[in-house]
């Protein structure tokens, strides 16, 4: 019933090309916009506002419309000929630009858009997520470390509520940049959120770029556009805790093992004391 929608409300004949986490994606020609679109459906309200809200700023000559229906989130933008990146040899060179693109974005975006902003404590936020876990085969792990990190809570929840915030991707990855005529830009905005921008590091570094080297030219690519400071190593153990209670909990709501055994390898770092990702 929602393409029937749709592509009436559009003028459009809009295909289905893929479902992403459980996100149906949409292509088609409209004769009310005149064009190609890229219509993008959430089941989950946040994730829409945030794709909404950031695209309506970040890229206001791409965002066309947004429309709910029923329990359907519906955010329609532009189709652009986009080509991957995440097949090209991650050199020197582009860590400098896309480090560039992401504190472009922090810059731009922070205090212009409204996503979601939970201004719990850390400790209370990484309980609750571990709570999430509790019927899970991550439970017993994540309370261990849990148990683990507590006696760090009050100095970390210190340092996280002082340290300055930015909006986040939330899913920042080589996978979420694309090439549009000769540049580099971001995509896919539906987990942004209020944090510290070394949050959004933490996957990039952890899963795709390991080599110190390049990390730091990522950093200087970064710091070109906005500041950064490090997070003490108390702080960047719960914050990589964190980033693995997301994916497990990913892993949990979605199949197709999209981040393998990432969440358990962070989880086991913790574990073994050496949690720190080396810059």
């Amino acid at each position: 019933m929602l393409v029937d929608f749709l592509n009436d409300y559009y003028q459009a004949n809009l295909k289905s090309i893929h479902d992403v986490a459980g996100n149906q994606h949409l292509i088609g020609n409209s004769k009310v916009f005149h064009g190609p679109l890229f219509v993008k459906i959430f089941k989950e309200k946040a994730m829409f506002y945030a794709e909404q809200h950031v695209n309506q700023f970040y890229y206001p000559d791409v965002y066309l419309d947004s429309v709910i229906f029923e329990d359907k989130y519906v955010v329609t933008l532009r189709n652009r000929e986009l080509s991957d990146v995440d097949n090209q040899e991650m050199t020197a060179e582009r860590a400098h630009e896309y480090g560039e693109l992401l504190g472009s974005f922090h810059e731009k975006v922070t205090g212009n858009v409204s996503v979601k902003n939970d201004k719990r404590p850390l400790s209370q936020l990484l309980t609750y997520r571990v709570a999430q876990l509790k019927e899970s085969l991550y439970y017993k792990n994540a309370q261990q470390v849990l148990k683990l990190l507590r006696p760090d809570f009050d100095k970390v929840n210190l340092e996280y509520e002082q340290l300055p915030k930015v909006v986040l991707h939330g899913d920042f990855s080589v996978r979420n940049i694309m090439e549009f005529e000769g540049k580099n830009i971001l995509i896919d905005f539906e987990r942004a959120h209020v944090g510290t921008n070394y949050q959004d590091f933490i996957k990039f570094f952890y899963n795709e770029v390991r080599d110190v080297k390049l990390r730091n030219e990522f950093l200087n690519g970064y710091e070109l556009e906005h500041s950064f400071e490090i997070p003490s190593s108390d702080l960047q153990r719960c914050l990589l805790f964190l980033c693995a209670l997301d994916i497990s909990h990913y892993n949990v709501t979605h199949s197709g093992g999209k981040f393998g055994d990432m969440a358990s390898n962070m989880i086991a770092t913790i574990r073994d004391g050496d949690a720190v990702l080396k810059l």
